[in-house]
């Protein structure tokens, strides 16, 4: 049993290192070429839709609430966000972007 726990923490924190930046954008670059209708049916509908010329701006909003952090001056609070953008010409997806602190994936 004891043995089992230590198997089942050490999982737990390669699954957490597995989760990065890097890999977040190398999904999204996944999207490029393919529809806005796969992206939707995919990714739900969009927070906000801006059109800019040509280009459709699908933008997702995720906010994953509050972390509180403490420390030697007292309580820090950050906002947990990931605010991800799909640039679409000609129903395609062109182009994705994003910002924000918690825009990982594994």
């Amino acid at each position: 049993m004891k043995h089992l726990k230590l198997l089942v923490a050490c999982l737990a924190l390669v699954l957490t290192a597995c989760a990065d930046v890097a890999n977040y954008q190398a999904n999204l670059q996944t999207w490029i070429g393919r529809s806005e209708q796969t992206l939707e049916a995919t990714w739900g509908a969009p927070t906000s839709i801006t059109q800019n010329g040509d280009v459709r701006l699908l933008t997702y909003i995720r906010n994953d609430g509050t972390f509180v952090a403490g420390g030697y001056w007292g309580p820090r609070v950050q906002s947990l966000f990931c605010t991800t953008t799909f640039s679409v010409v000609n129903g395609l997806i062109a182009r994705a972007q994003f910002e924000g602190n918690e825009c990982v994936a594994y």
